[in-house]
């Protein structure tokens, strides 16, 4: 695809991913123009490099667009997807335009998992910036150390989530890839964990013939291709690269000395939350064996890896409690995260939950009650509905009701009824974790904190 002095625009450019596209575009000299319901930080950095922005979906606005770019979210009767396509513009979807933009670079690194693709991006991103590499990033969240959720390199690497989400990451031919792990998720699509199975091994076989898949050698549902290099990492003495004498501070953050190829290596000191974040360690450092990049950098940018904005994130104090938000939407990620909570928590850990999707939720509701077994109270407010029509009998109060079969369960219907919980449950020692993907997230600008 020909993309300087082209002309494109975007339907949906204030989502992350796509504002990281466009932002990339722009540099590889595109003339980008775009539109949403919403204005936001992305947007107005866009507007800066001379992208026109426009708020609310109009005809009008796809003016002589060459190439238009949507996300996931736009339907088929969005009235620019229509005016696009009667004016014979290349519509291409947001998976097929990250695989566009990844043949501009000679090496693709593409991160997969249905848990930890961000944080690990990140941690890459910063391994190969600090290795002086000049990686290009596009990642699905905001980092500090990027100045927001893309950065602009030179053409060499490229690193980029590669998410699973409707087999997106099936148009892309990464040089090296990644598994973090596999999950049933997105069922909504998938239908069974079966089929999430075969998406990534699928996914595996698309890695170039001389390059290399990085997987989780702990996961006995990865399954992968014969004809392809293969490093493996490991908690559990196994693969190419593993990690031994683990070890976790009272503040919940975890040590360990990796093992590669079978030699000791000095120890990394994560400076982020949970155990979890070992694997994203070692499927780094796997990446930065195969890359070549001298291990003491390695050790030295994963110990100065300060973790993803709303990962674990500690937001600050409130009568003495700690309140942290995570974007745990999973059922494994939330059980990882009170889990690590309950580590460093002295007395109560009080989880407050947004679902995401009424698809997920149906399809994990049993799952998501055992999640919060961990926790000394639960409260559920409104599922986020994202691109879905509620489902009957799917709803917060429902995921309530049945909680509270094991646990001190309530539901909360509005914003003001979840600060008074938060401040109902802000007591010295005490835990609060927000949890989920959705737009609860705005309660913590009402909160006087410490």
């Amino acid at each position: 695809m020909e993309i300087k002095n082209r002309r494109f625009h975007f339907i949906g450019i204030a989502g992350i991913s796509m504002s990281a596209l466009a932002q990339i575009a722009l540099n590889l000299g595109a003339v980008v123009s775009g539109s949403d319901l919403v204005q936001n930080e992305q947007t107005e950095a866009l507007k800066k490099k001379g992208a026109s922005i426009f708020v609310g979906h109009d005809k009008h606005n796809v003016y002589d667009a060459e190439y238009v770019i949507y996300s996931s979210a736009i339907k088929g009767d969005n009235p620019e997807f229509l005016r696009a396509r009667k004016m014979g513009a290349l519509l291409l979807s947001r998976a097929e335009f990250l695989a566009e933009i990844a043949k501009e670079y000679e090496c693709v690194i593409a991160i997969s998992g249905c848990h930890g693709k961000t944080t690990t991006t990140g941690m890459v991103a910063k391994m190969l910036i600090d290795a002086g590499l000049n990686p290009t990033v596009h990642i699905g969240g905001e980092l500090d150390f990027l100045g927001g959720n893309v950065r602009i390199g030179d053409n060499k690497f490229f690193v980029t989530e590669a998410c699973e989400f409707m087999g997106n990451f099936l148009y892309l031919s990464p040089t090296i890839s990644v598994i973090l792990n596999v999950g049933a998720d997105h069922l909504d699509y998938y239908k069974t964990f079966d089929n999430v199975k075969r998406a990534f091994y699928a996914f595996s076989k698309r890695t170039q013939k001389d390059g290399f898949i990085v997987y989780n050698y702990d996961s006995k549902d990865i399954c992968l291709p014969t004809n392809i290099s293969k490093i493996g990492f490991s908690m559990e003495n196994k693969g190419q690269v593993y990690a031994c004498n683990i070890s976790c501070n009272n503040e919940g953050k975890f040590s360990f000395m990796p093992i590669i190829d079978g030699a000791v290596k000095g120890r990394v000191f994560l400076n982020i939350f949970g155990k979890h974040n070992i694997y994203n360690a070692l499927a780094c450092i796997a990446i930065g064996n195969i890359l070549k990049i001298p291990y003491q950098t390695m050790q030295q940018s994963l110990n100065g890896f300060g973790g993803a904005r709303r990962r674990f994130e500690k937001m600050g104090n409130l009568n003495g409690a700690e309140i942290i938000i995570d974007y745990a939407h999973h059922p494994d990620e939330i059980k990882s995260s009170i889990e690590t909570a309950r580590i460093f928590t002295k007395n109560e850990v009080v989880a407050i939950f947004q679902s995401h999707t009424y698809s997920r939720t149906a399809a994990l509701f049993d799952e998501f009650i055992r999640a919060f077994w961990g926790a000394d109270k639960v409260a559920f407010y409104p599922i986020f509905p994202a691109r879905e029509q509620p489902m009957p009998g799917i709803t917060h109060k429902a995921l309530c009701e049945r909680c509270k079969e094991f646990m001190d369960a309530v539901s909360v219907d509005d914003d003001s009824e979840l600060l008074n919980y938060i401040y109902a449950n802000a007591k010295a020692g005490n835990t609060i974790l927000l949890l989920g993907a959705g737009d609860y997230i705005k309660v913590c600008d009402k909160i006087k904190f410490e």
